[in-house]
């Protein structure tokens, strides 16, 4: 909303900073133009559609039929001052939509200070944890028992390891076998 209300503003403003000063002895002639004249009848000329040269001081202010308007180049805040009974006075004119420049740099400080707390908490280092007992629990009545395999789960185990070891055995002869056929065959059909 503070951009609509500085374009507003400029709007207003502009069309006063960029009129060049009239030269002396012009003031009662017509334009050069028509164009130039027809552009001044809408309101609107290419030249008020460029940027305003940048702010000499703090305020800039515009002539309106009530008084002045007000710019605040710092604040963006655009005030309408008017005499009143011999003295002046500016009042802020106020956006559309309820919009307070204040009431914004509240919330944007509020949202800084919470920010800036989460950032802390997140740069404070986790609390300890409590020292752990590693230690198993046991109990006076539970033994530890270690049992070893019986004779038959051997057996068991010999053998087969034993038919592992005579298939490995069988399939790699095997293997031999083929390959010297084909390396027969191979010098065979080249005779």
């Amino acid at each position: 909303m503070r951009i609509v209300t500085l374009v507003l503003a400029l709007a207003v403003i502009a069309p006063a900073l960029a009129q060049p000063p009239a030269p002396a002895g012009n003031e009662g002639k017509a334009s050069a133009s028509p164009a130039k004249a027809q552009d001044k009848v809408s309101g609107a000329s290419r030249d008020d559609l460029a940027m305003p040269p940048a702010p000499r001081g703090r305020y800039s202010f515009a002539p309106v039929d009530e008084g002045f308007l007000r710019l605040d180049h710092e604040s963006g805040e655009v005030a309408l001052c008017r005499s009143q009974s011999g003295s002046w006075s500016c009042a802020t004119v106020a956006a559309g939509g309820g919009y307070s420049a204040q009431k914004e740099i509240g919330d944007l400080r509020n949202q800084v200070a919470a920010l800036k707390k989460e950032l802390a908490d997140l740069r404070e280092p986790p609390p300890p944890r409590p020292p752990a007992d590693l230690t198993p629990k046991s109990d006076d009545n539970v033994t530890m028992k270690l049992e070893l395999p019986s004779k038959d789960d051997i057996a068991r185990a010999r053998t087969f390891i034993a038919d592992t070891w005579r298939r490995l055995v069988e399939m790699i002869d095997s293997l031999q076998k083929d390959m010297m056929r084909k390396k027969d065959n191979s010098a065979v059909s080249r005779i």
